[in-house]
């Protein structure tokens, strides 16, 4: 996941923002947030001069979603093979048909299991990791227009003015 989003407010090291293209969130787990574009949490681990309005880019660490997809499909797989594994050697009697049945009931309650684990779990959360240029809605006084030296603003023979 790597998005633009503008901070809305900043607690310590840690940012809420509200995600600015939520098209990018396709993929994304997170329903709320997607129908909604509602608010979330980000860290600034990096210390960024960021400011409420302020555009970032963040992105969720690679090692995170590297544990997040072993965690929610390695470990219901790994479940499921091993029941599949004792059914076959532990009850003979079943076939391999009730061996195969045994094995996705226990993929569906490790996924179920791995689910209610990881909701009440608090996830890591994803970083801010470069500050996009400001906006023209987030200009100060200093840098809106008529103060940029822009030729209409300029004396005739000024340098730069083009006249």
């Amino acid at each position: 996941m790597q998005e633009s989003a503008r901070v809305v407010s900043i607690e310590g090291s840690v940012a809420t923002v509200q995600p600015l293209d939520i098209e990018v969130c396709i993929g994304c787990s997170n329903s709320e947030c997607k129908k909604n574009g509602n608010l979330f949490r980000v860290a600034n681990s990096r210390n960024f001069p960021i400011k409420p309005g302020s555009e970032v880019k963040i992105a969720a660490p690679v090692k995170n979603q590297l544990y997040q997809a072993i965690f929610a499909v390695g470990v219901p797989v790994a479940v499921s093979a091993c029941f599949f594994i004792a059914a076959r050697r532990y009850i003979p009697s079943v076939g391999e048909g009730g061996s195969v049945g045994i094995a996705l009931a226990a993929l569906v309650a490790a996924m179920i299991l791995v689910y209610r684990i990881r909701k009440s779990v608090e996830a890591d959360l994803p970083e801010i990791i470069s500050v996009l240029e400001a906006s023209p809605l987030d200009l100060s006084a200093e840098e809106a227009p008529g103060k940029t030296g822009n030729y209409q603003d300029s004396e005739p023979g000024d340098p730069g003015s083009g006249r």
